[in-house]
């Protein structure tokens, strides 16, 4: 048994089940396909793993039908969007919203994981596959997967609603944003706001924001960006806080606390900025770096320490 034990990678408790050791329900979870964190659930509420591993089981075989598809489970649906499996359940069990009104928040929302890429948001992916968020978002109601959502051709479906713009005919407002790979839901975004403007008006005020912000013209523009650092746009401050390792909050404090007028003032001064660090095999590191990289406590206390003003 003790060489079964060694031969276990990892620290921390094991599971047994049908003969074999894990370190974590995750791993456990992985092998038999089970939501790991709905195993850790019943693992913490039943007496045995075997009776919690049913328990799970007996979970997933309740399917769950979004937009007339079938899934196994709340973490299928999750991998199927490329969200998170926890912010479903956390929404499920707060609010009092359908499962299809979740996931397309969370599309909206939230990170979405695609093809092993991050993205902050579905408008962010679909600016960057050059497709019409409003589309995708038809699809994915119509029970397609988001790989087919966002890879399907456009399809003419023959219906005419003409509009003119700079002496040229468009088959209907689709085809002309399309050509100027503007986002239609942006144009009829803006359109909410503005109820006594006509779509063209719209769009010419969209077309005017994106030449100004010399938006590259192969990218849809399918968002009002609030901030351009380095050549890269981001929707929202919160945007770029995470692409740069903070919260939005962080940032608010230090321009807060240094009493900048604006956030460039406050980015540009936290640029000069000097963090204190120890220095390691893998470079100068932070407290919170290192610990990442799985450095203890007495070992940190060991490095080299370089103050802020070193």
């Amino acid at each position: 048994m003790q060489m079964c034990v060694n031969d276990v990678r990892g620290r921390g408790r094991l599971f047994e089940y049908n003969g074999k050791l894990y370190r974590s329900p995750k791993a456990l979870a992985e092998e038999y396909g089970l939501p790991w964190n709905s195993l850790a659930h019943y693992i913490q509420r039943c007496k045995t793993v075997e009776e919690a591993v049913d328990r799970c089981k007996e979970a997933q075989e309740k399917k769950i039908m979004l937009w007339g598809k079938k899934y196994q489970s709340r973490y299928e649906v999750a991998t199927a969007f490329g969200i998170r499996e926890t912010s479903i359940s956390a929404r499920i069990h707060t609010r009092n919203r359908t499962l299809e009104e979740i996931v397309l928040e969370l599309l909206q929302k939230e990170p979405i994981c695609f093809e092993g890429k991050s993205y902050n948001t579905l408008v962010e992916l679909c600016a960057e596959y050059q497709v019409q968020p409003c589309n995708v978002f038809e699809r994915l109601k119509y029970g397609k997967t988001l790989e087919e959502a966002v890879y399907l051709p456009i399809r003419n479906n023959g219906k005419r609603y003409e509009v003119e713009y700079e002496g040229k005919v468009y088959q209907n407002a689709a085809f002309l944003c399309r050509e100027y790979h503007i986002s239609k839901s942006l144009v009829k975004g803006q359109q909410r706001y503005k109820p006594e403007y006509s779509f063209i008006k719209c769009f010419q005020m969209i077309k005017q924001l994106r030449d100004e912000c010399k938006w590259p013209d192969t990218e849809v523009f399918a968002f009002i960006p609030r901030l351009k650092v380095q050549g890269t746009f981001y929707k929202s401050l919160a945007d770029f806080a995470a692409v740069i390792g903070m919260t939005r909050g962080q940032i608010d404090a230090y321009k807060s606390r240094h009493h900048y007028k604006n956030m460039i003032e406050a980015l540009q001064a936290m640029q000069r900025d000097r963090i204190p660090a120890y220095k390691t095999e893998y470079g100068l590191l932070s407290y919170s770096e290192a610990r990442k990289r799985r450095y203890t406590y007495a070992q940190i206390e060991k490095l080299e320490y370089i103050p802020e003003n070193g």
